[in-house]
């Protein structure tokens, strides 16, 4: 007798393939199947009679495999692993009994896709669960309602499959409609596309927002009951029938976690991650984030970090040439990996006192007002999580850096940028507090008091930061916290000494006072650098301020001009503002009167010239202003932002500037405006390389007498060579002793990380990452 295999393939990845059905496509002369199904398999059927057809073919299918079958051939009817296949071997049977000699019909059930997809989202199906498709043609749609009612009513875990379909597209919204009705809108959600099978992708989310997030036919959908809750691993749990005797399985009825977002991750990673949060803005997040970075890349995992919104007048260019904060870049450094604007897909620079340049996946869309901003910031949202998603399927670990003060309670009905972002990645958070500024026992327990319970659940872990003196003093302060809050001190982390990593931005450059004194005795070259209302990447200067024989000092008065032995005038955000802000200081004709060497960077460049003009008003409403006219150059800013790494060279000019500087220079960009020579002045160098390419366009500007120059590459001090012999050319005016170039230092992430993991629980902080030691 022939026979008819009705062949169930699974989830349709081959290593989920029952025995029995790997056995029946072997036996197989010929093979039956949906055309999608079939390429899933196409490694076990090659070579063999293929029939294939599209959606909806059932019919045709079955009875082009029952006239195989009866030509004397065996043959495989493909299915998927779910409910279609009984469907499918009920028609079989059917059909068979209309022919005169009928084959022998086996049918051969695979692997579950919804149960695939409960393995997938950690073990939402227990006991009572239904699972209803969504497009069955044969099923008229109010059977199919009054299924949804029964089981929604019933408090069943409720498994969708085949949510759309031709003609159908409301299905899935109207599912969602009749399990609102009895069930609340936090209940979690997960869907699962291609589960376990390459590409497939893992999002948890709840009831309220899961049309959010895209559902094809590819999906199934996996809706809580009562008890089922997301623990901190991100894993979906209805643990019904076992509470009783776990004394503990998790959140009881009415007091589910929340977690609202996305979590897509790819079955092979772990997903892991960790937030870093602060009690205020400057205790030392960042730096902390590139520490943790770091011990967890020595440990060889694959680290990235992230910051969904930053605010920050300090920024960084990616290779690809978008713009994100500075912090993500060092950061990114710390993980050995080049910057991405996925790192940080929202940066706000802020352009005045109520409103910001808004930047999104590195590029600027727009200026915008607070009231603007939060209007947004839903659609921000959607960049953040996209983002995080691809960071985390990328990586073992995602180190994520918070804003701010997390309990800023007239701030969080806005915030995307803290204890939101712990939530969509489904992961715990660490609480830095700095000691330095005083009163961190009230920093600490007042922030946690502010916190609602599910936020503070979240917190696993206090640091406290910038310690100075013998760390004992603080055990009776440490034990109150604990006690009285209930979350562990992971350790006092003492103010480190003996390497740098860069700051945030300028409210650390606050704390420094007007100078900062290089090490070392003797005399030494003094350099101001103007301290502009909304300077910009001051970071161009750390390397100076590291010179042994440098004296830096930030300008904020004429008196302070009085025995420097150069003047930088640095970045801006608003450079016309930032020209009224030196009238008002006084400084302005005082730079003017000034009589040794001037350096401008960037928006300070723009300001050395004679005229900025801001007809589009991309930076400020001042549309033109008077520059300090000690380069023969004009500005005319442009609507769309310049953004790139690197390369240049000096040409004539500029080794005037820097006589016998060797190698090329290395660099960012990012200005707004176009800058035109005059004929009394020459260009400072070439650039012959911008964001991977090859360029030959001019830069910056030097007077005929070398004295006053200009350039847009951010970080020219950090290029040794050039650094050197610049220092040199002033060290010889000055009667100092010539220095030859810096050599490399040992790499500061290394002795970061060894500093914290000297003095913070490493047991501790690696479980709260989701790590073994």
């Amino acid at each position: 007798m022939s026979k008819l295999y009705v062949v169930g393939i699974g989830p349709g990845d081959l290593d989920h393939m029952t025995f029995q059905a790997n056995e029946a496509l072997d036996a197989a002369d010929a093979v039956v199947g949906y055309k999608t199904y079939l390429d899933l398999i196409a490694p076990l059927i090659a070579g063999k009679e293929i029939v294939s057809s599209g959606m909806m073919k059932e019919v045709e299918r079955c009875r082009e495999a029952l006239d195989l079958a009866a030509s004397g051939k065996t043959v495989a009817l493909v299915s998927s692993g779910d409910a279609g296949i009984y469907g499918m071997a009920g028609l079989a049977l059917e059909l068979a009994a209309e022919l005169a000699a009928p084959p022998e019909i086996v049918v051969v059930p695979g692997v579950s896709a919804v149960q695939a997809a409960a393995a997938v989202l950690g073990a939402p199906l227990m006991h009572d669960f239904a699972v209803i498709s969504l497009s069955d043609l044969l099923t008229p749609w109010d059977l199919i309602e009054r299924r949804l009612v029964a089981a929604a009513a019933a408090d069943f875990v409720v498994a969708l499959y085949n949510p759309r379909s031709k003609g159908r597209v409301q299905q899935i919204e109207e599912a969602r409609q009749i399990l609102l009705s009895t069930r609340p809108a936090d209940t979690p959600v997960g869907i699962v596309r291609n589960a376990l099978r390459e590409g497939e992708e893992r999002t948890v989310t709840t009831l309220g927002r899961m049309l959010d997030h895209p559902i094809d036919m590819f999906s199934l959908v996996i809706v809580g009951n009562s008890a089922t809750f997301v623990d901190p691993a991100g894993r979906m749990v209805t643990p019904r029938g076992y509470r009783a005797a776990s004394g503990d399985a998790g959140p009881e009825k009415g007091e589910r976690k929340k977690l609202e977002a996305v979590t897509p991750l790819p079955v092979l990673n772990s997903g892991k991650a960790v937030m870093v949060v602060g009690t205020a803005s400057d205790v030392g997040k960042s730096v902390l984030t590139a520490g943790i970075c770091r011990i967890l890349r020595n440990r060889g995992l694959r680290v990235a970090p992230f910051k969904s919104q930053n605010m920050a007048l300090n920024s960084a260019v990616t290779p690809e040439g978008g713009e994100i904060g500075r912090a993500q870049a060092v950061q990114a450094a710390a993980c050995g990996i080049p910057p991405h604007t996925d790192m940080n897909p929202i940066l706000l620079k802020p352009s005045s006192d109520t409103g910001s340049q808004v930047i999104v996946a590195g590029e600027v869309v727009g200026n915008m007002s607070v009231r603007d901003y939060h209007a947004y910031k839903p659609k921000a949202f959607e960049r953040v999580r996209e983002s995080f998603d691809r960071l985390s399927a990328a990586h073992d670990v995602v180190v994520i850096e918070g804003a701010g003060s997390i309990a800023e309670i007239n701030l969080k009905a806005h915030d995307i940028a803290n204890l939101k972002v712990a939530e969509m990645a489904g992961c715990r958070a660490i609480l830095v507090a700095d000691i330095d500024r005083g009163g961190v026992f009230a920093q600490i327990v007042g922030t946690l008091e502010l916190l609602e319970p599910p936020e503070r659940e979240r917190i696993a872990g206090i640091v406290i930061n910038k310690f100075r003196g013998d760390a004992s003093l603080l055990t009776p302060g440490i034990e109150f916290v604990e006690k009285r809050t209930g979350v562990p001190v992971l350790g006092v982390v003492p103010c480190f000494s003996g390497f740098r990593i860069p700051e945030e931005d300028s409210v650390a450059l606050e704390k420094r006072g007007p100078a900062s004194v290089g090490r070392g005795p003797g005399e030494k070259l003094n350099i101001g650098v103007v301290k502009l209302s909304r300077i910009s990447n001051y970071t161009d200067f750390d390397a100076l301020e590291a010179e042994p024989d440098v004296r830096l000092t930030y300008v904020e008065g004429a008196d302070q001009l009085r025995g420097l032995d150069l003047l930088i005038i640095p970045g801006s955000k608003a450079t016309t503002t930032d020209l009224y802000f030196l009238m008002e200081r006084g400084l302005f004709e005082a730079i003017r009167a000034f009589r040794g060497p001037i350096v401008g960077i960037c928006g300070g460049y723009q300001m050395l010239g004679k005229r900025v003009s801001d007809p589009h008003a991309v930076e400020s409403g001042i549309r033109e202003a008077e520059g300090l006219g000690l380069l023969d150059v004009v500005t005319v800013m442009l609507e769309k932002k310049a953004t790139h790494q690197a390369r240049a060279e000096l040409l004539p000019a500029g080794y005037q500037v820097a006589p016998r500087c060797r190698g090329e220079l290395e660099g960012y960009e990012i200005h707004m405006g176009e800058t035109i020579l005059g004929p009394s002045v020459r260009p400072f160098a070439r650039a012959t390389e911008r964001s991977g390419r090859t360029v030959e366009v001019l830069d910056g500007a030097v007077s005929c007498d070398g004295r006053v120059f200009g350039t847009y590459l951010h970080g020219i001090f950090d290029n040794a060579g050039f650094r050197s012999a610049f220092l040199n050319k002033l060290r010889r005016a000055k009667g100092l002793e010539e220095r030859p170039a810096a050599e490399a230092q040992e790499d500061p992430f290394d002795l970061l990380a060894a500093h914290l993991e000297k003095h913070l629980d490493m047991e501790r902080l690696l479980a709260v990452c989701g790590i073994a030691r």
